[in-house]
Parts: C-alpha cells; sequence; structure tokens
C-alpha cells in the first residue's frame, strides 16, 4: 500500500500482497468518510475573523506539499521528497478543501499483535519544522523485533491550510487552533474562559465556537478511533521539552530533549486523549520552528522514542 518497501512485508504471494495493501488502503481510507460528533458550546464572547472562502479542490500530492515545505525552510528538496512520501493516501480534506495526507510504516493492519503508533505533525501551521520532522520519520522504519512489531501511521501535515496559506499560521483555514479545539471535560465554558482571560483573546489561540468543530479535529478524533493507537506522538516547536499526557514509564527524554511538563490546557489534544480516551499522547516540542535538527539527531530521536514506547507497551500490557 505505501510504497515498495511496505509491500515486500508480504511474503505469502501476489494474491496476499494484494489483497493485504487493499485491506490497509481501505481502513486508511475510511477515515476520511467519518464525520466524528461535534460537541456543542455557547458562542464565544468574541472571535476572530474566521476565512470566509469557499473550499477548493486542491490536487496535490503529499510530494508535491512536501516540495512545498522544504521551499518554505529554504533548504534544498534533493531526494528528500521522494520514496515512501509519493505513496502518501489522502484521507481528509482541510476547512478549505487541501487535502491531508497519511501513510503507513511497519506490520501491515492486519497484524493484531503490532504495538499501534500515531505519529502528528504540523498541527500548528507555522511550527514548519515539526512537519518536516514528521516526514522524515515517515521514511524510518521502525525497530521490528522477535518480541514486538510496530505498526505506524504517519499523520504529516494535519494543518495543510496553516502551512500553505499565503503565510504560515498556527490555526486553521478557519482562525482555529486545532489544539484547543478538541471535546475536553468541561470544554464549555472553560475553553472560551482560557482564551479570554489567559491569552486576553489572541487570535492565534482561538478554541473555536464549539468542541471539535473543524474538519481537522474531526479527522484525528477518528483515526484515534478507528487506529486505536497505543500511543499518540504529536510533534511541535519551538519550545524544545517533552510533555506527556499518560499513566506508565514517563519519555524522559527524545534525543536532546527532555520532558517538562507544560500544564493542562481545555481543548488540547494531550488533555482528549489521556483523559477522554485513555491514550497517553507524547508531544514533542522542537528547540525551533523553522531550523531543522541535523540527520543524526532525527534518527537518535527515533531510537529514542521506539525505546519509550517499548517500555509503554510493556507497561500497558501488564496493566491489562
Amino acid at each position: 500500500m505505501i510504497g515498495g518497501r511496505l509491500v515486500r512485508e508480504f511474503s505469502l504471494g501476489g494474491a496476499l500482497r494484494f489483497k493485504a495493501r487493499l485491506m490497509s488502503c481501505l481502513v486508511l481510507a475510511s477515515f476520511c468518510c467519518a464525520q466524528g460528533v461535534a460537541t456543542s458550546a455557547e458562542t464565544p464572547s468574541r472571535a476572530p475573523d474566521a476565512a470566509n472562502v469557499s473550499p477548493i479542490a486542491y490536487k496535490q500530492t503529499l510530494t508535491a506539499q512536501c516540495g512545498s515545505l522544504y521551499r518554505l525552510l529554504k533548504v534544498p528538496m534533493r531526494d528528500a521528497c521522494e520514496g515512501v512520501i509519493a505513496q502518501g493516501v489522502e484521507v481528509a480534506r482541510s476547512h478549505l478543501g487541501r487535502p491531508i495526507f497519511a501513510l503507513r510504516t511497519g506490520a501491515p493492519l492486519t497484524d493484531k499483535s503490532a504495538t499501534r503508533v500515531l505519529i502528528l505533525g504540523a498541527v500548528h501551521g507555522d511550527e514548519l519544522t515539526s512537519g518536516w520532522l514528521s516526514l522524515k520519520w515517515a521514511d524510518l522504519a521502525p525497530p521490528m523485533t522477535e518480541k514486538r512489531t510496530y505498526s505506524v501511521l504517519h499523520v504529516p501535515i494535519v494543518n495543510p491550510d496553516g502551512v500553505f496559506g499565503a503565510k504560515p499560521s498556527r490555526t486553521n483555514g478557519r482562525g482555529v487552533d486545532l489544539n484547543r479545539n478538541f471535546p475536553t471535560p468541561q470544554w464549555n465554558p472553560e475553553a472560551n474562559r482560557w482564551w479570554v482571560n489567559k491569552t486576553k483573546r489572541d487570535p492565534r489561540r482561538f478554541p473555536g465556537h464549539a468542541a471539535a468543530s473543524e474538519f481537522e479535529t474531526k479527522y484525528i478524533m477518528r483515526v484515534i478511533e478507528t487506529f486505536k493507537p497505543t500511543v499518540v506522538v504529536s510533534v511541535h516547536a519551538p519550545l524544545g521539552v517533552l510533555d506527556y499526557d499518560g499513566g506508565g514509564p514517563l519519555p524522559e527524554r527524545i534525543g536532546s530533549i527532555f520532558l517538562d511538563s507544560l500544564g493542562i490546557y481545555p481543548g488540547s489534544l494531550g488533555h482528549f486523549g489521556s483523559r477522554s480516551r485513555g491514550v497517553p499522547v507524547l508531544t514533542v516540542e522542537l528547540p525551533h520552528a523553522i531550523n531543522l535538527v541535523s540527520t543524526e539527531e532525527t534518527k537518535r530521536m527515533w531510537r529514542d522514542l521506539f525505546a519509550w514506547i517499548d517500555k509503554y507497551a510493556n507497561y500497558d500490557s501488564q496493566a491489562k
């Protein structure tokens, strides 16, 4: 389904390969069909103007989005957008009609014993390095051993309207901060109260008029419900810390980034995943929004990430 490397994981003949690829594609494609459930809430006392633009049927590939991201970062593309990234499957559309892509690496979706990992990038569109790292990670194979296999679902650019608008923006195409739009307990009125009192109505942090009001939010909720990840990893920037919402062993270090709790926010993915769905959420805050981490650091973070996921999966299996 997702490139030659993944096709080779099936070794029982062409018919079985085709069946497995078809099943995986159908599962991924089904994510875009479900709409999720929005939670009603009172209208915030004052909201920034939302983009009143009709959706456009953008015709893009993940390779094209990758190239656009590299140009925004002002780094040469070379072969960075080739290979497995070219096989991204469109699974949803943004508010303004840009495609949202997903791709899978590791064990097939039919492997029920695999530890499932969901990796999200560019939830905030102006955190360009988060999208870049998510794309780079999508081209790395997860470690596979006799004791543990991993099925990894990558959504490297959750907020394409924020990334590829006239100017990269934290919010989506309707001016909503997606990481404050998830239906956490008491979202209404806590999200609006937090926005008014804590941010002084900062338009970059507007939580929306209702919980789960945004296409992108609904899509991520549906992925969590359907893919059933063991852990969720959300890449952000530029605080240079790890934030963790969940139980079990703490991820003390990923590469050169150390654990330092950022707190709990109404409508955040970490709050929603850990409190409402019982899924731990690791937020990896890169140190810069436009300065890339090195290739060596990228690989070191990947190794450290799965070393922690292995510990958490052991804890999770024993707890159950």
